[in-house]
């Protein structure tokens, strides 16, 4: 029968080791502080938000050029052969002489209404792109501390079923003794057996949880992930303020994805006051230094000059452009104006989504931790049945599995607690990083597995 139990256990193992790589049992014990740095050096989303806002950053000094002076030099020099007919009555008069020319200029616009609207429009692009960052610093975090908190559940679930493996495997082995003995009975020794085998199989899937817990946070973190550090119990809490019109005023205020909607409206309207513009005059000063020599008739001569001046243009007829780019323009304001109005019903609905579950969370935590006590004491009252024999193994063992199962779904609850709180913060857009530093204050090293 220990033969049975060394193959059992081997096989588990087995399984184990082949749903988890090799080279990441060596891994440190990591904190979520740490993850959270390899991840976001990583993580793609977060990527795209940095680079479009470098792009924004950009567009807002291409658009700024377009009213700042522009400057320019500019040289030439050629050599000629000319021939000039009927110029007198001596007939042609050929020759061979160079010219040289350079100059100096510069412009600035006066009046150029479609570029400060341009740059209206790069303001706001720029600002959109700060909240699409941030709001994607935000979904890390909590993308990650979910990962993290899964691990620690499976974590949990695989020590609550390895632990009752070794107790069942222990009651398996008094009952066949007990049988040898001639003091007990074939369905003990059956029960056990069947317990023995469905502990079996709950190790076997909740090692592929584990698995699978270790592979989604160690893909986040672009490392191999196996061993983290544990949060103690932690008090429960509930949504603070317990005000959803406060998480409410405060998702207006702070969320990214919010701001980000608003800032893209904004920016399309500037595009679209550009685009009418376009049939407004512009202004221009210029002014500058030039140098030019040699002419047909008077090869030797040099021209030197400042010059400074205005002019003005009048758009008359573009062939329809003006008006196409403003009727596009039109309708992609329209759009956003409406994806607007999308993303307030969608993080309200986001929003209170979260504050009712971090609420249903509190009230199911209070219920598991009743339910832990009492299952506490069934295992005091069964384990003193058991000394004087009025319960059984079987007894003690399913009173000893309700215990450690109600303390399993305790923890979890606690572990959630958390995690809602953070999903709730980050709804109302003032999830910062520093939340996740006290998260991180939180942790401590997990226990060695015996």
């Amino acid at each position: 029968m220990r033969n049975k139990l060394i193959i059992l256990g081997v096989v588990a193992l087995s399984a184990a080791l082949h749903l988890v790589p090799v080279n990441a049992l060596a891994d440190d014990e990591k904190d979520i502080l740490e993850l959270y740095t390899l991840a976001k050096a990583k993580d793609p989303t977060v990527g795209k938000a940095e680079a479009r806002l470098e792009a924004g950053k950009a567009d807002q000094e291409i658009a700024w050029s377009a009213l700042l002076p522009r400057i320019s030099a500019n040289a030439g020099q050629r050599n000629l052969w000319h021939t000039v007919s009927n110029y007198n009555t001596t007939g042609d008069v050929s020759g061979t002489y160079s010219s040289y020319n350079y100059s100096v200029g510069g412009q600035i616009a006066i009046f150029n209404l479609p570029s400060f609207l341009q740059v209206s429009a790069a303001d706001a692009g720029l600002k959109s792109a700060e909240a699409g960052t941030l709001a994607a610093q935000q979904d890390l975090i909590v993308r990650l501390v979910n990962g993290y908190v899964a691990l620690l559940k499976a974590q949990t679930d695989e020590k609550l079923y390895r632990d009752e493996l070794a107790r069942v495997a222990k009651i398996l082995e008094q009952a066949e003794a007990f049988l040898k003995a001639g003091t007990g009975d074939i369905i003990a020794v059956y029960e056990a057996k069947a317990r023995m085998d469905s502990a079996a199989a709950d190790l076997i899937k909740t090692e592929a949880q584990l698995s699978i817990a270790i592979q989604n946070l160690s893909s986040l973190a672009g490392i191999n992930v196996t061993k983290i550090k544990d949060l103690p119990p932690l008090p429960l809490k509930g949504p603070q303020p317990a005000d959803l019109g406060w998480w409410l005023e405060a998702m207006q205020k702070n969320s990214p994805t919010l701001r980000q909607a608003i800032e893209d409206l904004q920016q399309a309207g500037h595009y679209s006051n550009a685009n009418r513009a376009g049939h407004l005059p512009t202004i221009q000063f210029s002014g500058g230094y030039a140098v030019d020599k040699g002419s047909t008739f008077l090869p030797e001569v040099e021209t030197k000059q400042w010059y400074i001046g205005a002019s003005i243009s009048f758009p008359i007829y573009s062939g329809g452009e003006t008006v196409a780019r403003t009727r596009r323009a039109v309708a992609g304001e329209s759009e956003r104006r409406f994806m607007l109005e999308d993303t307030k019903d969608q993080n309200i609905k986001r929003l209170k989504d979260a504050f009712l579950n971090l609420q249903y969370n509190v009230s199911l935590a209070e219920a598991y931790k009743r339910k832990h006590e009492s299952s506490e004491l069934q295992l005091k009252a069964t384990q003193k049945g058991r000394s004087i024999g009025t319960r059984t193994a079987i007894d003690l063992l399913n009173a000893e599995q309700s215990y450690a199962v109600s303390r399993r779904d305790l923890t979890n609850a606690l572990y959630d607690n958390l995690l809602r709180h953070l999903e709730l913060k980050s709804n109302a857009g003032i999830l910062v990083e520093q939340d996740l530093i006290e998260f991180n204050r939180l942790l401590v090293p997990s226990a060695p597995k015996p």
